[in-house]
């Protein structure tokens, strides 16, 4: 059976869960996190906040992930997540890889124009 939760202890578990959304609605408004990044991390924190507000579902969804400690199931689900916001990450550099390989070799081709027009102004 489980041990009832301190008081205390849930109540900063649910501070800091609202608290985490709040930073992550706070970057999303000043500009400095875009929507289609900040998915993962709203996922994150709202999950975080069921956790912190009903603890008996970390039970229920241990006892249907075959988890023998409720301990080991909230580090699986962050470890979970952790993994999804690092191939988020991945994919986003790739795509900025992908477009920086694009701008230099454009930036080598007009360099290369301007270079032959110099020599015919020059002739």
């Amino acid at each position: 059976m489980m041990k009832p939760i301190n008081f205390s202890l849930h109540a900063i578990l649910i501070i800091g869960a609202v608290g985490f959304l709040l930073f992550i609605l706070y970057l999303m408004k000043k500009g400095k996190l875009e929507v289609k990044y900040s998915i993962i991390w709203l996922a994150f924190s709202l999950c975080m906040i069921i956790f912190a507000c009903f603890p008996y579902t970390v039970l229920v969804l241990n006892d249907i992930a075959g988890v023998i400690d409720p301990v080991n199931f909230i580090f699986f689900t962050q470890i979970i997540f952790i993994l999804l916001i690092l191939l988020s990450v991945s994919a986003v550099i790739s795509g900025f890889s992908k477009k920086i390989k694009q701008l230099a070799q454009a930036n080598a081709i007009l360099e290369k124009r301007v270079r032959e027009l110099e020599e015919k102004m020059d002739k």
